[in-house]
């Protein structure tokens, strides 16, 4: 009793209501000054706030709080002399007093715990409120400062925050877009400054980016280049997420955005890993045709032309290119892991494995040499395949190449189809050129057994050249010999820079009629079916054409075997010739046709499919040659005494009579002559 109260007692209280003063701040309560502080205190912790000492009627302390004047201390101010004199006067007036003691503020003392779970939420749900607080952080100049919060918050606090986040970004992912691209570079930058192994740390990175990928395959267009972005802009693409896009080169209506995405990934980011040049590469195999072709015509365009990839892409598309060789097609999908077998190779899958390698081939034409290499160990399936396939890049590479024209001039063996297919693209639509022909004549006179190299180069030999080379070129299959008529029959205009053939058509017939088989049969054959490709073209044999082949071919001696089977099929295409091959038969009978079996035997067939015109010739034979086509023939001798019995007596020989006196009841005709002199002698005779 009547102890002073300690002065340190004082400095407490004012500590207490300061701090209590700063949680109020950082919670955003009012003043505590303010007459409303004790509400949003008491709606906040659930309790009332403390309220300063005040001295009871009879010196002890009260701890009623009065909520219309909470929490407030006012003092009157007095002067200090005032105040120690008063306070003087007060001790030695009162007796012993007991001192008032006055607790410090403990927070926790006012505060109502809470459990874990309810605070999470709490938390929680005022992040949802910063997060749907967009507008008024535009509007209050506060935009990058809200977006340094959320994404401080989320990386502290992580797991529902993160999910959070991922739906408000997804909702409307063009408008969130630049706010995603902060929380991936503020993951991926925290877990470049943790301790521990680089895939561990890019986990919670990893789960961020293919989370927001994922999101962005359900709520995006099969075209929406937004995804492009959001991968472009991510600082990494992690293997998962090249999984996800790599998923849109196998979906027919995504391929398009998902084989893009990956060429801008290869060319805009090349320090990009080499699982995404590999998986851009994968896609010029893909099953899908539209991944398939765009991905073919951005390695092409974009990629190819660049020198630190050409020697990558090379290399693939010669790996693609050996899997040819395999009995069966065996190679990997776009996933990268799975294997497929398939039992035989069809087009598509040869197609799979040899687009990219044509498509460049056009820009590096070095590569032919690999290309007939690969060709001589693949099946017969394949090699029909890649023929059929061939046409556009050899175009492009034209026949004045130095690399095919040395490929020409050395192909390995086993190439030889390909090689002529090759050359039968470069000179469909134009003439080959001097280099060309001559690298093919070279390689004919090596190799003379094969008169196929040839027919692509017809145009560029000499005439002497083309008909040396014929039985040889008729002998080919039915296909070739129709492919080599074409081109010789085939007129090009001389204005137009092409070389007209070296063989006209009357010069060919003309050969092959004169064509000597030495008792071929099979050339025999060969040369008949020749002949008769020739009469199916009606616009170039002509009644005139004809005419000047079946003339050259009647003077030659000695006479051709084929001439007469010629003429007959030439009054067939042409029956106004009639005449004159019945002076063709009067020449042949003055070169004694008779002498050459074959010959005769077509002759007399001539002479019975020709008759009644035939039969002026016939009496040009000689009574033994005439006998013997009146043996051959029984039908034409009673047609042709009937056509004797219609002549002039002067026109007719005795000896022509003498082959019909063996008929029965036929006896030789007398000439008027002779009976008018007959009777004349009678009448003498009488008359002496």
């Amino acid at each position: 009793e009547g102890r002073e109260e300690p002065p340190s007692d004082q400095p407490d209280l004012a500590e207490s209501m300061a701090e209590l003063s700063r949680l109020g701040s950082l919670l955003g309560l009012p003043s505590i000054l303010d007459p409303m502080f004790p509400v949003a205190y008491t709606a906040f912790f659930g309790s009332l706030p403390p309220t300063t000492p005040a001295e009871g009627t009879e010196g002890q302390p009260t701890s009623s709080i009065d909520t219309s004047n909470l929490v407030t201390i006012e003092t009157k101010e007095e002067p200090r002399d005032q105040a120690a004199a008063k306070e003087k006067k007060k001790l030695q007036h009162a007796g012993p007093q007991r001192l008032k003691k006055i607790r410090v503020f403990e927070l926790l003392g006012v505060v109502q715990r809470q459990d874990r779970q309810w605070m999470h939420g709490m938390s929680l749900t005022t992040f949802k409120r910063v997060l749907a607080a967009e507008k008024n952080a535009l509007c209050g100049g506060a935009g990058n400062e809200r977006v340094k919060l959320i994404i401080t918050l989320v990386t502290q606090f992580r797991e529902d925050f993160q999910e959070a986040l991922q739906s408000f970004i997804l909702e409307d992912l063009k408008a969130n877009l630049d706010l995603a691209i902060a929380w991936l570079f503020a993951e991926y930058s925290l877990a470049e400054g943790l301790h521990g192994t680089w895939e561990e740390n890019l986990r919670t990175y990893d789960q961020c980016l293919t989370g927001l990928l994922r999101g962005a395959k359900e709520t995006l267009g099969p075209k929406d280049r937004l995804f492009t972005r959001l991968v472009l802009e991510a600082p990494r693409v992690t293997q998962p997420a090249l999984d996800i896009v790599v998923s849109y080169c196998s979906d027919d209506e995504r391929a398009f955005l998902g084989v893009s995405t990956l060429k801008d990934l290869v060319v805009k980011r090349p320090w990009a890993n080499a699982e995404v040049f590999h998986a851009l590469m994968q896609a010029t195999m893909s099953e899908v045709e539209t991944a398939r072709a765009q991905a073919l015509l951005y390695v092409k365009r974009h990629l190819y032309v660049k020198p630190d990839l050409a020697p990558k892409i090379e290399r693939f598309a010669l790996q693609s290119l050996e899997n040819l060789m395999s009995d069966h097609p065996t190679f990997l999908h776009s996933d990268l892991t799975d294997m497929e077998v398939a039992s035989e190779w069809s087009e598509d899958t040869v197609c799979m494995c040899l687009n990219l390698f044509l498509s460049i081939l056009t820009l590096n034409h070095k590569l032919l040499k690999d290309l007939a290499m690969v060709y001589t160990r693949t099946v017969a399936a394949v090699k029909r395949v890649i023929l059929k396939h061939m046409d556009q890049p050899v175009r492009c590479i034209g026949m004045e190449s130095p690399e095919l024209l040395s490929l020409v001039e050395a192909f390995p063996p086993g190439s030889e189809t390909l090689i002529i297919r090759m050359l039968h693209i470069l000179t469909e639509s134009s003439p080959p050129s001097v280099g060309l022909v001559n690298r093919v004549r070279g390689i004919y006179q090596r190799n003379t057994s094969d008169v196929r190299f040839l027919i692509p180069v017809l145009h560029g030999l000499q005439k002497q050249e083309v008909i040396d080379a014929l039985p040889k070129l008729i002998s080919l299959s039915p296909n070739l010999v129709k492919g080599v008529f074409d081109r010789l029959l085939v007129s090009y205009r001389a204005d137009q820079g092409h070389r007209a053939s070296p063989v006209a058509p009357s010069e060919l017939l003309l050969a092959l009629v004169s064509l000597d088989c030495k008792g071929e049969e099979a050339l025999m054959k060969s040369v008949i079916k020749a002949i008769n490709l020739c009469f199916a073209e009606k616009g170039v044999y002509t009644q005139e054409v004809l005419a000047i082949v079946l003339q050259q071919a009647s003077d030659l001696a000695p006479i051709p075997t084929l001439l007469l089977r010629t003429i007959l099929q030439s009054l067939q295409a042409c029956p106004r010739l009639l005449g004159f091959i019945m002076n063709i038969l009067h020449k042949l009978i003055s070169k004694q046709i008779w002498k050459q079996p074959k010959a005769w035997q077509g002759f007399v067939k001539c002479c019975e499919l020709t008759k009644p015109e035939s039969f002026p010739v016939l009496l040009q034979l000689p009574a033994r040659q005439l006998e013997s086509i009146l043996e051959q023939s029984p039908g034409l001798k009673e047609s042709l005494y009937s056509h004797l019995l219609g002549l002039p007596p002067y026109q007719v020989h005795r000896s022509l009579l003498r082959l019909f006196e063996h008929e029965e009841g036929r006896k030789p005709r007398k000439s008027k002559g002779k009976e008018r002199r007959h009777t004349t002698s009678s009448e003498d005779r009488d008359t002496k």
